[in-house]
């Protein structure tokens, strides 16, 4: 298990390595790897777009032409992003981990929960977004994929899923940046442990 930066400063003694040594040591070690901390800010990045855009067209807070716009945009990208999303998931599985920031047993399983939670919302968002698709899938004009299912019934099913999952996934991504100030302000570094 890596040692946290926390730890390292908490057990610094005369006669060994210098604190700043050791603490930049354990800054390194506790970081996640560099395909992990890329397909994170990779999703987030269009997660994040994805959810403020689909709640503004939802709001009905953009006219008609602007709406059409983000409106294929975001089929394009969620479409193009979720063999991305699913190398994520794979990476999570087979990929190191940096150790726990907490030794608190709640607070871990809180976490696991948190990012279970996190990854099949997302899942269910982007696979509705795609089965609930009433028309062809234009991908930035390099391809268009045909439509998934030819029964309108099952579109709407999928619509009204797609549309509950992403207010899941809105509060399940609120929770998780909650979670990242909460430990950031206890001197945990989870933020640098993606950056």
């Amino acid at each position: 298990m890596f040692e946290t930066t926390q730890n390292l400063l908490h057990e610094s003694r005369p006669g060994t390595e210098t604190t700043a040594s050791r603490t930049a040591e354990g800054a390194r070690d506790s970081r996640y790897g560099a395909p992990a901390r890329w397909l994170h800010w990779l999703s987030a990045a269009v997660i994040l777009w994805a959810l403020a855009s689909g709640l503004a067209m939802a709001a009905g807070t953009l006219a008609p032409a602007p709406k059409a716009a983000v409106t294929g945009f975001n089929v394009a990208i969620t479409t193009a992003f979720l063999p991305i999303f699913l190398l994520r998931i794979a990476w999570a599985l087979v990929a190191p981990h940096p150790g726990p920031l907490t030794t608190a047993r709640k607070q871990r399983l809180a976490a696991r929960i948190g990012h279970l939670a996190l990854y099949a919302t997302t899942s269910v968002v982007l696979v509705s977004g795609v089965l609930m698709m009433d028309r062809p899938i234009d991908l930035f004009g390099l391809a268009t994929l045909p439509r998934p299912l030819t029964d309108d019934a099952w579109c709407q099913w999928f619509a009204g899923l797609h549309r509950d999952s992403c207010e899941y996934l809105t509060i399940f991504l609120a929770l998780h940046l909650a979670a990242v100030a909460w430990h950031q302000l206890r001197g945990r570094r989870v933020l640098q442990r993606m950056l």
